[in-house]
């Protein structure tokens, strides 16, 4: 009697290595070489694809942290154009030079405008022009980003943030240290240290013409007017600018 299944069905052919050692060892059929360059080519394919997509993820992610996206990321450049619009609409300015960003941190920006104000302003105009500045930085700051300013008073130069207050009262100094004799302009804000509103970040130059004991009067004047409103600031002369 035959041992093949009599269910009706049809089966296939035992494999060799079936037979003479079980099912587990039957012979796997061999690719053909196109079948095989086909699977590689696929595979390639396959690889190329997911790192292009995990190139242009990255890519993204960058951009997005440069450039800034749905108000999650700053946006440096946006918060500058923002303040220089807003800065040239003031009425006594007379002309706004925007900078570049300077990033401060992995997702921090610093960004600063000079601000050339009409020099014939009274003092009471100064104040007013330089109140709306900082307004204007306080606005456009935010989301990572912290906007200043220097504004050009012709003998003045005060450093402009966020912080009216402390704007204010770089203002009046500028003013009280411009009154000493022989001073022939002054400049107030944070030198080329980092940005920011501390009293011990504070970098005065006074322009003077004086030398020797002059000069040496004129500074001490200087130093203390500015350590009494602002403690541990660097005070400094300077020669007249052309």
């Amino acid at each position: 009697m035959s041992d093949r299944p009599t269910d009706g069905f049809a089966r296939p052919a035992e494999d060799d290595l079936d037979i003479a050692f079980g099912p587990d060892t039957a012979s796997v059929p061999v690719r053909t070489t196109r079948q095989r360059v086909r699977r590689s080519a696929l595979v390639g394919l396959g690889v190329v694809l997911t790192v292009g997509v995990i190139a242009v993820v990255l890519i993204t992610i960058v951009g997005s942290v440069q450039n800034g996206v749905g108000g999650v990321f700053p946006r440096p450049q946006a918060a500058l154009d923002r303040f220089d619009a807003a800065a040239q609409e003031v009425d006594g300015v007379d002309r706004v030079t925007g900078g570049k960003p300077d990033k401060t941190s992995f997702a921090s920006y610093d960004v600063s405008s000079t601000i050339a104000v009409s020099p014939t302003l009274s003092d009471g105009e100064r104040v007013r022009v330089v109140d709306a500045l900082s307004a204007a930085a306080d606005e456009a700051s935010g989301n990572g980003v912290r906007v200043f300013a220097i504004a050009d008073l012709g003998s003045l130069e005060v450093g402009v943030s966020a912080d009216r207050a402390i704007t204010e009262k770089r203002l009046r100094l500028a003013g009280t240290l411009d009154a000493i004799g022989g001073v022939t302009g002054v400049r107030c804000d944070w030198g080329d240290g980092d940005r920011s509103d501390e009293p011990a970040d504070l970098v005065v130059t006074v322009e003077t013409p004086g030398t020797g004991d002059v000069l040496v009067a004129i500074v001490d004047k200087a130093k203390q007017a500015t350590r009494a409103e602002f403690p541990g600031a660097t005070v400094r002369s300077g020669r007249p600018t052309p």
